[in-house]
């Protein structure tokens, strides 16, 4: 059995071993998903997640298990992460693999002025602290980039069951290097109201992004209408994307539509290796705009969620104008 497949059948298994945890998401992020199927760039990147029931003040804003955020929060209290009596917090912990390939992937080698052949495998864990208006998250990603995220594999696999060709690049990707990466996420509700039996939520979203993998950060306005909006706002605790609180009652209909501008220092899947010579890199655009768009339902203990993402230009020498993915989010357990 190869590692890729050892990789996907232990993410698989994790599912139903933590179904009696609070709750639990997939997200898949790709282009098959997307009108107009590129298969380049972002073409795939998967996680399990699993998140906590909510805890009291006293026991959630400490973690044991990821020291790191706990250090972290108790240094951003106050100035980041809100702390008071109305604060609910989670914990949650992830694993997932990110890959990256060029537009033209029968090149061997590779076009040196097209996207890098990358890929990610990494986990991480991550602090939510959540008042009626305000929701926060402070996560570290830590990771391996190169041939140790089996990224080649997987694709390999992929394309072998969908009986497509392999990709003949892979010699060129991206040297091994283990990454640590930082993550900060803040939405605030600014306009509330009632229509009919659903409620519509308008708020705004800043992040940042600090580390070798990606350093960057962004800000963005948000439109969400929603049977339940108080059990979708809230999450976005990793590089996939949001989906709804699993709370134990139904979460029916809702759409979110969402505006982003990011600004981005360093992006090592487009500018290359940190530590050591990178066999390829391109230029990344310092500055990016992007669209979302969600729809999904969700019942008592479980929602689907589908998605489409679109932006402008991520490297100067991209082909394709506007980039675009689809995503598709399952949630499920009876939290609270």
């Amino acid at each position: 059995m190869t590692r890729s497949r050892i990789f996907l059948l232990t993410l698989l298994l994790l599912c139903p071993l933590s179904a009696r945890a609070a709750f639990n998401a997939i997200l898949w992020d790709n282009d098959v998903l997307s009108p107009g199927e590129t298969d380049a760039y972002y073409t795939n990147g998967i996680v399990y997640h699993h998140v906590s029931d909510p805890l009291p003040p006293e026991k959630g804003a400490r973690w044991r298990a990821c020291p790191g955020v706990t250090g972290l929060s108790r240094l951003l209290s106050g100035w980041l992460i809100r702390t008071d009596e109305h604060t609910r917090y989670r914990h949650s912990w992830e694993v997932g693999q990110v890959i990256q390939t060029p537009l033209d992937k029968q090149a061997s080698p590779p076009d040196p002025d097209d996207q890098p052949y990358a890929g990610l495998l990494y986990a991480g864990c991550n602090l939510h602290a959540r008042s009626a208006d305000r929701a926060e998250a402070l996560g570290l990603q830590a990771g391996v980039v190169g041939p140790w995220s089996l990224a080649e594999q997987s694709q390999a696999l992929v394309h072998h069951l969908a009986g497509v060709r392999e990709a003949a690049g892979w010699d060129g990707q991206l040297r091994n290097e283990l990454v640590v990466n930082l993550r900060y996420d803040r939405q605030e509700i600014l306009h509330k109201a009632e229509l009919g039996s659903h409620g519509l939520s308008v708020f705004d979203n800043m992040d940042f992004a600090l580390g070798p993998l990606m350093t960057s950060a962004s800000a963005g306005i948000n439109v969400l209408y929603a049977s339940d909006p108080d059990a979708v706002f809230g999450l976005n605790p990793n590089y996939l994307g949001r989906y709804p609180n699993m709370t134990g009652h139904s979460v029916g209909f809702y759409t979110m539509t969402s505006l982003q501008v990011t600004g981005v220092l360093r992006n090592l899947f487009l500018n290359g290796n940190t530590w050591v010579d990178s066999p390829a890199s391109v230029d990344h655009e310092p500055l990016l705009g992007a669209a979302q768009i969600l729809v999904g339902y969700g019942f008592r203990c479980w929602a689907l969620q589908l998605g489409l993402n679109v932006s402008t230009r991520t490297f100067q020498q991209q082909d394709i104008e506007w980039p675009r993915y689809g995503s598709l989010a399952v949630t499920w357990g009876c939290g609270r």
